[in-house]
């Protein structure tokens, strides 16, 4: 395979309290590195990303297992706590979020960009209702309490596809198979209107059916919202489905970016 890429659109829209140039990324990593603390010493484990998603854009983050592609993602949004060292910087709309205060960055997360983990029965609450979760990140990120956040709940899982919602809203993880819990995950990801969405594998745990119909939901989502799709995962078939661009990282490294079709047909 031969080294490709791709050009970034243009964004006509800045952000407040930023300054975005005319053909600026809505998302970009420039030379970020990542490293563990380990006793007297930092242990490189990602090495100089340079990566960038247009408004609207989908890009795919493959490679085997262990290679960094979570944990670049992870890291760039702190979520990977203390002893980890990054350099480098993650830009949203031309703003830093490395430089961010704590709560700052707490109201980019799940706001400006929405996250879908692995596995949604270990990320979910188990003491607490889907509705509840749900609430928790419209309260947070939109404001919306009483009846209007339960209006919106309900709305919300309509969107991913669960029906009798006000019934869901009173259930807890447990009651729910495990598609219908990746789909909760999602409607907490959609909560704050985000502008991108970061997929860490979101159907691994999932059968082929199951898998497929969440495949759908997040194309017919993104077609609908024109949000921006950041998708991790190994599976070469579920990133040629969704994605516009492939970037391939070994090692730590991204060894490869180039158009989905270009890249899938070498």
């Amino acid at each position: 395979m031969t080294p490709a890429s791709s050009s970034v659109r243009s964004s006509a829209h800045p952000v407040p309290g930023s300054v975005a140039a005319p053909h600026e990324p809505l998302l970009a990593l420039d030379a970020f590195t990542v490293a563990f603390a380990a006793r007297d010493r930092a242990v490189p484990v990602v090495h100089g990303i340079d990566l960038s998603l247009a408004r609207g854009e989908a890009l795919g983050i493959v490679g085997e297992s262990g290679c960094g592609k979570s944990v670049t993602w992870l890291a760039a949004l702190r979520l990977l706590g203390h002893g980890v060292v990054t350099s480098g910087r993650v830009l949203l709309a031309g703003r830093d979020l490395t430089t961010m205060s704590e709560r700052e960055i707490a109201r980019v997360r799940g706001g400006r960009i929405g996250l879908i983990f692995q596995d949604p029965t270990s990320s979910l609450n188990p003491v607490l209702t889907i509705g509840a979760q749900i609430g928790e990140a419209l309260a947070l990120h939109r404001g919306l309490r009483g009846e209007a956040a339960h209006a919106e709940a309900l709305r919300l899982l309509d969107r991913v596809g669960i029906a009798d919602g006000r019934r869901r809203l009173r259930q807890y993880p447990h009651e729910l198979s495990g598609g219908m819990n990746q789909r909760v995950m999602i409607a907490i990801a959609l909560a704050g209107e985000p502008e991108v969405l970061v997929a860490d594998e979101p159907t691994t745990a999932l059968d082929a059916t199951i898998q497929a119909q969440i495949l759908d939901l997040i194309r017919d989502i993104r077609r609908d919202s024109g949000m921006g799709l950041i998708l991790i995962s190994h599976d070469l078939g579920v990133v040629a489905e969704l994605c516009d661009r492939i970037a391939v990282m070994y090692a730590g490294r991204i060894v490869e970016t180039a158009p989905a079709r270009r890249l899938l047909a070498a």
